[in-house]
C-alpha cells in the first residue's frame, strides 16, 4: 500500500493529484485518486478487468482488461502491471535477448516478432532503470522509467519514482508520473468498492 504524487499528461490536458493505493499480489489493485482532498475518481483493477467510478460525473466505467491492452498495445495485462508496480521487468518466455552496454546501463534487447523490447539494468545494483516495448506492426510505445531508489523494510532497494510514456496510433501520446510516499509492504488494508445505484453506465 502506498500515497503517492501522480502528474498525468495527454492530447486531453494534464492533472496533478494525490492517490492512494492498494496491491494484493496477483489479485487486486485498488486506487483512488483525489484533487484538493476530494475524490475524483476510484478505480479496481483484477486480472480480466477494469472499473472505473467517476465521483465528479456520477459515471461508472467497465472493461475488460485485455480491451485497455488492445487499446494502448500492450504486450501484457495484469502481470505487467504488476511488475511496473514493483520495478522489475517482464520478460515474455519467447523473447529473444541479447546483451550490451549502452549509455553506461547495462543492455537487454531482443524482439520476438511482435515487439521488441529493451531493458537498462544499473551497473552494481543492477536495479532496473528503464524498459522499452515497440509493437512492430503499428509502432505503438510503452516507456518506463523508474529513479528515486531507496532502501524499503521488506523490499530491498525501491524506487519510489515511475515515468510511463505510451502511444498508440489511436489515442495518441500519454504521459503519467508516479511518485510514491509512506509505502507498507505486507500490511493487511482494508479496502471498498461498491458502484452506487444511481450511477450511469458508459460505454
Amino acid at each position: 500500500s502506498a500515497h503517492a504524487r501522480i502528474y498525468a499528461e495527454s492530447e486531453a490536458g494534464a492533472v496533478e493529484a494525490g492517490a492512494n493505493l492498494i496491491w494484493i499480489r496477483d489479485s487486486v489493485l485498488w486506487v483512488n485518486i483525489k484533487k484538493l482532498g476530494i475524490e475524483a475518481v476510484r478505480a479496481l483493477v483484477t486480472p480480466d478487468s477494469v472499473i472505473v467510478l467517476n465521483r465528479l460525473d456520477k459515471t461508472v466505467q467497465a472493461k475488460g482488461l485485455d480491451a485497455l491492452q488492445r487499446e494502448y498495445n500492450l504486450p501484457e495485462g495484469f502481470p505487467l502491471l504488476q511488475h511496473l508496480l514493483l520495478a522489475s521487468a517482464w520478460i515474455a518466455p519467447d523473447l529473444h535477448l541479447q546483451a550490451d552496454i549502452k549509455d553506461s546501463l547495462h543492455r537487454l534487447a531482443g524482439t520476438n516478432g511482435r515487439y521488441s523490447a529493451d531493458y537498462r539494468v544499473e551497473e552494481g545494483a543492477f536495479v532496473l532503470r528503464q524498459a522499452t516495448f515497440l509493437q512492430q506492426q503499428d509502432a505503438g510505445l510503452l516507456g518506463l522509467q523508474y529513479g528515486q531508489f531507496k532502501k524499503l523494510p521488506g523490499a530491498g532497494v525501491f524506487p519510489y519514482f515511475r515515468r510511463i510514456e505510451i502511444f498508440s496510433p489511436e489515442s495518441g501520446t500519454a504521459r503519467l508520473e508516479i511518485e510514491f510516499t509512506e509505502i507498507e509492504i505486507n500490511v493487511p488494508k482494508p479496502y471498498r468498492f461498491e458502484i452506487p445505484d444511481h450511477y450511469q453506465r458508459m460505454e
